[in-house]
């Protein structure tokens, strides 16, 4: 082989080498690129894979006839059971059989163009709830991939229930709003009503109609425009809610007033949409409320202000004082109103109160506040008063006012008033204590004569507060056994000696000493107290007399009953109890009444006495002369004696009315059958008047004073003598 043969053939050995290194190295690089391509087709379908199984959507194949050729993995998850259970069904077979004619009639419909069929149907889950499915049906049957209808579905049933429940919601509200009792009204940020209901439009007589588009504030009261604005103000603010009073303006004018409730409504974003309102008509309430406000300060009766309102204004005008005057307070009471009440009943006692507080109105000034305060007590605040003498000229007129003669259906009747006036010191004063100043100068004022005015001072309040302690301590005297008798002599003046004591109680108090009757009788008769001191005086004085009987002295002993013990159901079984626990002779007990005390209820004192008569006991009338006793009664009273008052022993000898009078009354005594006492005899010369007049016994300083029994010995009756005949 030449060498160009040889060059030639080494050309073409080079030349396909060459082409077979070319050829190598494109098939490697095909094989690459189609390896690449695979594994992205791989790692496409993939994706595809997971995104079709975690999709919310399912997506089927339906051929022409209906049955299922693909199912996407995602209808596990949805349906609960694998894709592969589905395929080979026909799709109307699974479904709900009220849903099966509408899924059979979109995917037989035919589709042009671009059109898609749309479906919603049930399917039942693997645990046999159903499940509302929205299908959209694409025809595919042209494309060899798929060849057949391509149905995507998705769980729709959360949001279906979801919009249910929304429009049954809305549905709801609608209906409350439009069917509420009470106004509503949806309000807009511009401040103007959006919608308003039948309640709202007839609570301001306008027609729904009318107040769509109205500004809130053109049916707001112009006096309650800033409160409106504050509460919408609170709720634009973040306040969940508000409440607000206000008046709205009727088509007629007047003012309704209404209670708001106002709550804000948000959008999507949260941002502010319009305000909710319920507007509730309180005009009736309200007033209500203003009735009963008006009822806590006033009294039904008269309509003036009631003892509340009065401290009020005490309250006010003391804390407001000026140099002008000073505040002062009149107390008003009505003499024996009680017996009005009692007499003529407690409608006619009403009417009377009515007529007196019309007096007092008219017996005031325009400045002045007056009040009833309790019962039949009425009080007067006076301002601006310069003097006591000012003060004491308005209780005056107040005093004459009320005296005049009130006309009442049962007849007149005639009524007085005591008054008791405080003024304000110009001190820290408290209207408590003004009041209780002014109570206190009004129960003098009684203590007087009544119908009258007195005005307070701090001496008639230690008392009072004295009293009020005696009381208070009497309680504790019965329990710790302080109240003990002493006992004055009664002579004979036929023989000059003892023939019995008085028996009168006195108090051991731990502080003040030996207290005597004065000082707590009448509160002890006030608090009923009387009653157990009095049983407690008659037994500790009967054993005393037992003892000296047994010591062969047979005095008697005289024990006062006070008005409050007349009056005891139980008072004759009181008596006979200590009779019998003593063991005393009946004979040896007399026991004092006073005159007045007598003729207080004269026939019931009658049946009283009478039957302490029939126990053995002797009775006698203390203190006669200086009550009203009536002939006819004393007649029937089974009284023994009369005790000639002290006051008329005074003047004997000396006064000739004194004398006069004690004439009269032993000459009486002795007219009836009855002894003649004398008591409070002091001088020999009374003594020597009274043996003349044929007194038969009298007590008194003369013979001595009240002491202990033990002062007058084991045998009093033959120790004690004086001026024997």
């Amino acid at each position: 082989m030449g060498t160009a043969e040889l060059m030639l053939a080494g050309g073409f050995v080079g030349g396909t080498v060459v082409t077979a290194a070319l050829l190598w190295f494109h098939e490697r690089r095909t094989r690459r690129g189609l390896e690449d391509v695979s594994g992205r087709l791989r790692r496409a379908e993939a994706r595809t894979h997971t995104l079709l199984r975690e999709s919310h959507d399912v997506l089927a194949v339906v051929a022409a006839d209906a049955t299922i050729t693909y199912l996407s993995p995602g209808a596990e998850r949805v349906l609960g059971a694998s894709a592969t259970a589905y395929v080979g069904a026909p799709l109307p077979s699974l479904v709900h059989p009220d849903d099966r004619g509408r899924i059979a009639a979109a995917l037989a419909a035919p589709v042009t163009g671009d059109e898609e069929r749309r479906a919603e149907f049930r399917i039942r889950h693997r645990d046999g709830h159903w499940l509302l499915l929205e299908a959209t049906v694409d025809d595919r049957r042209d494309d060899p991939s798929f060849e057949g209808l391509v149905v995507s579905c998705r769980d729709v049933s959360e949001r279906r229930h979801a919009e249910a429940e929304l429009c049954e919601a809305h549905e709801r509200f609608r209906s409350a709003f439009e069917h509420a009792p009470i106004g509503m009204a949806l309000v807009g940020l511009d401040g103007r009503f959006v919608r308003v209901n039948r309640a709202l439009a007839q609570m301001l007589g306008r027609a729904e109609d009318q107040l769509a588009g109205a500004s809130v504030l053109t049916l707001t009261h112009p006096e309650d425009h800033a409160a409106a604005h504050d509460g919408i103000g609170r709720v634009l603010g973040g306040d969940p809610s508000t409440r607000v009073e206000q008046r709205l303006v009727h088509v007629d004018g007047r003012p309704v007033w209404v209670a708001v409730t106002m709550s804000l409504v948000r959008d999507h974003m949260g941002g502010p949409r319009y305000l909710v309102a319920q507007v509730e008509d309180v005009t009736e309430r309200r007033a209500s409320g203003d009735r009963l406000a008006h009822q806590a300060i006033h009294d039904p009766l008269t309509g003036l202000p009631n003892r509340v309102r009065f401290v009020e204004q005490l309250h006010d005008a003391l804390r407001h004082q000026s140099g002008g005057g000073r505040p002062a307070v009149l107390f008003v009471d009505l003499d024996h109103f009680q017996v009005v009440n009692d007499s003529l009943g407690h409608a006619a006692g009403d009417r009377l109160l009515v007529a007196v507080a019309d007096r007092l109105r008219a017996a005031t000034r325009p400045t002045d506040t007056l009040a009833r305060f309790t019962g039949d007590e009425f009080t007067i605040l006076c301002e601006g008063v310069p003097d006591e003498a000012t003060a004491v000229e308005l209780a005056n007129r107040v005093s004459n006012a009320v005296a005049k003669p009130v006309t009442l259906v049962e007849g007149e009747v005639y009524v007085t008033a005591s008054v008791g006036i405080a003024l304000a010191t110009g001190e820290l004063e408290t209207p408590e204590a003004l009041l209780r100043n002014a109570d206190v100068a009004m129960h003098h004022a009684k203590e007087l004569g009544r119908a009258r005015a007195d005005v307070y001072d701090a001496h008639a309040h230690d008392r009072a507060i004295q009293h009020l302690r005696t009381g208070n301590e009497l309680h504790r005297a019965l329990e710790r056994h302080e109240l003990l008798m002493h006992y004055q002599p009664i002579l004979s003046l036929e023989t000059g000696r003892v023939s019995g004591f008085e028996a009168l109680i006195r108090w051991q108090h731990p502080e003040r000493g030996l207290v005597g009757p004065d000082e707590f009788v009448s509160r002890a008769e006030e608090t009923g107290l009387v009653v157990p001191i009095g049983v407690f005086a008659l037994e500790a004085s009967c054993q005393q007399a037992v003892r000296w009987h047994q010591r062969g002295a047979p005095v008697t002993i005289s024990v006062n009953l006070s008005p409050r013990q007349l009056a005891e159901p139980t008072l004759v079984d009181s008596v006979a109890a200590v009779l019998g626990h003593t063991g005393i002779d009946p004979r040896l007990v007399w026991l004092e009444i006073t005159e007045s005390t007598l003729m207080h209820d004269a026939e019931s004192a009658v049946r009283t006495l009478s039957a302490l008569r029939a126990l053995g006991v002797h009775l006698s009338v203390d203190d006669f002369g200086t009550g009203y006793s009536s002939m006819t009664y004393l007649k029937r009273f089974p009284v023994e004696s009369l005790k000639v008052d002290r006051s008329f022993i005074d003047g004997l000898g000396r006064d000739a009315e004194d004398s006069a009078i004690c004439t009269a009354v032993v000459s009486l005594a002795h007219a009836l059958g009855l002894r003649a006492v004398a008591e409070g005899v002091e001088t020999p010369e009374q003594l020597a008047e009274l043996r003349t007049l044929g007194c038969e016994l009298a007590q008194g300083y003369l013979f001595g004073r009240p002491a202990p029994p033990d002062t007058w010995g084991a045998r009093p009756d033959h120790q004690l003598a004086f001026g024997r005949r």
